[in-house]
């Protein structure tokens, strides 16, 4: 009986040894454990996820970063903001911040607020919030359809996927909803027209709804 037991033990250490070795080598291959550095459009827009000073100074010089946009809001009493102001100075590099969660539709203010940074901001731009794979792929989507006029299918697919670690779960989910929102009310309107004129009421209406997914969330996550 004692054998059958360790012989079960072992099995189970087994297999959870199995598991963390499979979810650590799909990190790695998705490109976590580096950054999550992927290129959106050459020479124009790039993605990520929060960098190390090292690791953003690197990106910075071998893409020729002009720009960064921060999904995750201003932090000022956060060392890695603080950080990263400090290698944007260095380089002679523009900084904005947008405030999004991962967990909620974003707020229009801050919406309209990434669209005017992807107009005004000097390129190539670097786009990343904590992880780079869930604000920053639904600010990849929306770079792709409104600045390069992509199809949303197509820049959705490839850009808000399991791919960057995206996996619609968990609340994150509001990220899919975000684009499948305006599928279902925009009325023909292309998506930047939608996201002026019809996007905020929409918002509101799903808040008196009580609908989770637009609750106020801080930045920063």
């Amino acid at each position: 009986m004692l054998i059958l037991k360790n012989g079960i033990r072992n099995r189970k250490v087994q297999i959870g040894v199995a598991f963390v070795l499979i979810v650590n080598l799909f990190l790695f291959y998705i490109g976590v454990y580096g950054g999550n550095v992927h290129t959106v459009a050459p020479n124009v827009l790039y993605r990520s996820a929060q960098l190390t000073d090292g690791t953003l100074a690197r990106v910075i010089d071998a893409d020729h970063i002009a720009s960064v946009i921060n999904l995750r809001g201003a932090s000022p009493d956060a060392g890695y903001y603080n950080s990263e102001l400090d290698v944007c100075r260095q380089h002679d590099v523009a900084h904005a911040d947008v405030s999004m969660s991962a967990r909620r539709l974003p707020a229009p203010a801050e919406l309209n607020k990434l669209v005017a940074d992807f107009d005004r901001l000097p390129k190539p731009i670097l786009v990343h919030c904590k992880a780079g794979s869930d604000r920053t792929g639904l600010a990849s989507t929306l770079f792709l359809t409104l600045e390069s006029g992509e199809d949303l299918n197509k820049a959705e697919s490839a850009q808000l996927t399991w791919r960057y670690g995206h996996f619609g779960v968990f609340g994150t989910e509001a990220m899919d909803h975000f684009y499948d929102l305006y599928r279902q009310t925009a009325r023909s309107q292309d998506l930047r027209t939608w996201i002026q004129r019809s996007y905020p009421a929409e918002y509101r209406r799903l808040q008196l709804a009580h609908s989770p997914e637009v609750e106020t969330s801080p930045g920063g996550e």
